[in-house]
């Protein structure tokens, strides 16, 4: 990479992921240009393939990120519960925020976007990020798992409920575009909730 010094490479990079964020959450992937990402940056668009092979590379990086900065919050919300019940209820209500106001999170998690594109290179790679996808999460569940008032004892299965429950998501989506009481809808997801958390907790 000729012509640039490490720290400029290193500025460059760090520059076309946040450049990347900002375009992929209010674009897509499919509607961002190269020439979007390398115009915030202010190197020519030939210059990109220097720091990321393709588009879909750096989209792979920045979803990777986010799960990674989605994680780091998830365990600093739970970490000053009064005990397991609130903490649960904590993990829930932050995945959920999560997804309601985090666009590239959103796409990860209920679009599941990274799927095609990791399809098209080895399943290898596509099962490596779900592990590493569980593994984010895992040190901060580790506490519900161990519990002895936790019915789930399998991170993986889990997660699952966590992936599973990001679809009423979806739901209450569908619903805002119509006469539905939006009030309405968040209780009764919170509802669906509390219920499933009651379920996971032994008393």
């Amino acid at each position: 990479m000729s012509g640039f010094t490490d720290s400029e490479r290193s500025r460059i990079r760090e520059g076309l992921v946040d450049a990347g964020r900002d375009q992929f959450a209010s674009f897509g992937l499919d509607r961002t240009r190269i020439s979007d990402l390398t115009d915030e940056v202010g190197i020519a668009t030939s210059t990109f393939y220097q720091f990321f092979d393709s588009k879909e590379a750096l989209y792979l990086e920045v979803l990777e990120r986010e799960q990674q900065s989605v994680a780091e919050g998830f365990g600093s919300a739970i970490a000053d519960a009064a005990d397991l019940r609130e903490e649960v209820v904590i993990g829930f209500a932050y995945f959920f925020s999560e997804l309601e106001s985090n666009q590239l999170y959103y796409k990860l998690i209920v679009v599941d976007d990274i799927q095609p594109l990791l399809l098209s290179a080895s399943e290898s790679k596509l099962n490596r990020f779900y592990h590493n996808q569980m593994e984010m999460f895992k040190p901060h569940i580790q506490r519900w798992i161990e519990s002895d008032d936790f019915r789930v004892n399998d991170p993986a299965a889990l997660l699952g409920i966590f992936r599973l429950l990001s679809y009423t998501i979806v739901a209450k989506d569908r619903f805002d575009n119509t006469d539905a009481d939006v009030n309405e809808l968040d209780t009764a997801h919170e509802t669906l909730v509390e219920t499933i958390v009651d379920g996971l907790i032994l008393e």
